[in-house]
C-alpha cells in the first residue's frame, strides 16, 4: 500500500510569507507545503493564492470547497488548507457549513513566518497533516477543524484571541477538540452532529451582505438606520453582556427588523446570549419581542458567517432564522473520543 496523499492548499498568509523584494516587510511568496516534509506522506502542493486573509471572499470560500472536493476525487486522502490567521475563524467556519467532504477539512496557519526565529509554520503544518490523516477525526467533528500550536479546535468555536503570540487561538467555554502529543492527535471530546444540512450544493452564488455593528456606551442610532438603506440583507449586533442594547438602539433595531433579519450576539465572545431573564428596554425579552433573533452560543463573527451562508443558499428569512437558532444552540457531545487527560482547558488562554 502506497503512502497516503494529503493535498495542501495554500491561500497565502504568514505561513507563506518571506521578506519582500524591497525588504520593507513580509509578504506571501511561497507555498505552505514548502515548510515541511512529512515521512510516509505524499504531500500534494496546491497553490490557490498568495494573498492576505483579509482579501478572502465568500465566493472564494465556495470555490475553495469545490476545489477541496475535486482534490479528493483526484486521489487525495485528506486536505489541509493554509491561510492567514486574521480571518481564519471565519473562513474555517464557513467551510464547515459548506461541508464538501464526509470527513473534516483541516485548516492551519502560522503566527511567525518560516523565516522568523521560533517560527511555528512547520510544526503547525506537520500537526495539521497528522490530524487530517487520523481516522478518529471524522468521528469527532464534521466540516472543518483548525490546528494551531498542537491543539485541534472545532471551526465552529475557535477564535483568534491574541494579536501576536503563537498560542493565539482558543475555544472559549468549549475548550479544544483535541491535542497532539509527540505529533500524534489525541481527541478529548466529540462535536455533536451538524444541526444544518451541508450548504455547498445549495449555494446560489447570490451576493449577500450582512452588516455587523457593536453596541457601545452612549451609542446613537444613525448607523443602524442606515443598514437597510445601504442595501444590506441582514444585521448582526454585537450586544452588551448577555446581548443587550440601550432602549433607543432597540427601537432602531425594531425598525430594521421589519425589513431584514436582525441577530443579537454578545461582544464578550463567550457564553450564550440571554433569552429569558431581563425585560427592560434593550434587554433580550424586549429585543426578541421586536423581532430580533438570539445567536445562542455563536459569537457575532460566526453568526454573521452563518446568516450569510444561509441566505446565499436560498433559505427564506423565516427558515434562515430557524436554522440559525438551531445551530447556535447545538450542544457539544460530552466524553472523550479516546482515553486521555483533559489537558486543553476551556478557560486557558492557550485554548
Amino acid at each position: 500500500m502506497g503512502a497516503p496523499t494529503v493535498a495542501v492548499i495554500s491561500m497565502g498568509g504568514t505561513i507563506s510569507c518571506a521578506p519582500g523584494d524591497t525588504g520593507a516587510g513580509l509578504v506571501p511568496r511561497t507555498d505552505a507545503a514548502d515548510a515541511v516534509e512529512v515521512a510516509g506522506v505524499a504531500v500534494r502542493s496546491v497553490r490557490w493564492s498568495l494573498t492576505d486573509s483579509s482579501e478572502i471572499t465568500f465566493d472564494e470560500i465556495v470555490a475553495l470547497a469545490r476545489e477541496i472536493r475535486d482534490q479528493v476525487t483526484g486521489g487525495a486522502d485528506a486536505v489541509v488548507v493554509t491561510q492567514g490567521t486574521d480571518t481564519l475563524e471565519e473562513t474555517a467556519y464557513a467551510l464547515s457549513l459548506l461541508r464538501p467532504l464526509d470527513r473534516p477539512v483541516v485548516f492551519t496557519a502560522a503566527m511567525r513566518a518560516p523565516t522568523m526565529p521560533g517560527s511555528d509554520a512547520a510544526a503547525n503544518l506537520a500537526a495539521a497533516i497528522a490530524t487530517a490523516l487520523d481516522p478518529e477525526l471524522e468521528r469527532c467533528s464534521a466540516g472543518a477543524v483548525v490546528v494551531m500550536n498542537d491543539q485541534i479546535h472545532s471551526a465552529k468555536w475557535v477564535q483568534k484571541i491574541h494579536t501576536q503570540r503563537i498560542d493565539a487561538f482558543g475555544s472559549a467555554d468549549r475548550g479544544c477538540l483535541g491535542v497532539l502529543y509527540e505529533g500524534r492527535p489525541t481527541f478529548l471530546r466529540r462535536d455533536p452532529r451538524p444541526a444544518l444540512p451541508a450548504l455547498l450544493d445549495t449555494d446560489t452564488g447570490r451576493e449577500v451582505r450582512v452588516a455587523l455593528l457593536t453596541a457601545v456606551l452612549g451609542q446613537d442610532t444613525d448607523l443602524i438606520a442606515a443598514v437597510p438603506r445601504a442595501g444590506y440583507h441582514g444585521l448582526v449586533v454585537e450586544g452588551l453582556g448577555g446581548g443587550h442594547t440601550s432602549g433607543p438602539v432597540a427601537q432602531a433595531l425594531d425598525e430594521v427588523a421589519q425589513d431584514i433579519p436582525v441577530v443579537y450576539a454578545s461582544r464578550t465572545r463567550a457564553g450564550a446570549v440571554l433569552e429569558s431573564t431581563y425585560g427592560s428596554p434593550g434587554a433580550e425579552l424586549d429585543l426578541m419581542e421586536r423581532g430580533c433573533v438570539p445567536s445562542g452560543e455563536l459569537p457575532a463573527l460566526k453568526a454573521r458567517v452563518l446568516l450569510t451562508m444561509l441566505l446565499r443558499s436560498g433559505y427564506t428569512r423565516a427558515e434562515a432564522e430557524t436554522l440559525l437558532r438551531a445551530e447556535g444552540n447545538a450542544r457539544t457531545t460530552t466524553g472523550p473520543a479516546r482515553s486521555a487527560p483533559p489537558t486543553c482547558s476551556a478557560s486557558s488562554p492557550t485554548g
